[in-house]
């Protein structure tokens, strides 16, 4: 017995045209939703760093009489070797987890020691973060219970709104965590400066 079969007709290229856009639009659409959402997650892990070594700092200063890491020579604000020093005994001591100085969204290798706090090593306890303390001179603190709404560290440069190599998160803010235990996002325009986050000039020995 003869049955007809009918034949089966292929995609035209008009439909397959159409298909391939259709994917387009797709792709254009959820690739930067995704990138969001990566980068929101990168957020989330760098602020759960910030607070970890706010609990370090804390620590160190319970030990230390209430003040903050600092070992800066009398009536200097800011010192090489004396950042490089207390920064790694910050991590030997109360951190050990050289990872902790680390954000997610920085382009920078993961630290696996802390060494130093130069900006430009490896290994560098400021390879992502800044730290409020190690910027006053020892005469005037910092005392943790005075600095309670201040902030005590956060993301490199959260204050530029021009692109630098050294930001984390780009130029739209950064993370800080506080004086109190809290941490948060602050958004560029909230800034003090672009690398002093907001209020520290309210706490600075002026």
């Amino acid at each position: 017995m003869i049955t007809n079969r009918r034949s089966r007709k292929g995609f035209s290229l008009v439909e397959l045209l159409v298909v391939m856009g259709i994917i387009a639009a797709l792709i254009g659409i959820l690739l930067p939703a995704l990138g969001r959402a990566r980068e929101s997650a990168r957020q989330t892990t760098c602020l759960a760093n910030l607070r970890s070594l706010g609990q370090a700092m804390f620590a160190y200063a319970n030990d230390h009489r209430d003040r903050l890491p600092n070992s800066n020579p009398p009536m200097t604000p800011r010192d090489y070797d004396a950042a490089n020093f207390v920064l790694v005994s910050l991590n030997n001591g109360y951190m050990k987890s050289p990872a902790a100085f680390h954000c997610a969204s920085d382009r920078d290798p993961v630290q696996a020691s802390i060494v130093t706090a130069d900006y430009d090593l490896p290994n560098s306890a400021r390879a992502s973060y800044e730290f409020y303390s190690i910027s006053w001179m020892p005469e005037t603190g910092p005392k943790l219970s005075q600095l309670g709404g201040a902030p005590l560290a956060w993301d490199l440069g959260g204050g530029s709104a021009k692109p630098d190599p050294q930001q984390n998160h780009g130029t739209i803010g950064g993370n800080v965590v506080f004086g109190d235990g809290h941490g948060e996002w602050q958004p560029q325009a909230n800034w003090d400066s672009e690398n002093w986050a907001h209020p520290a000039d309210k706490y600075y020995p002026k």
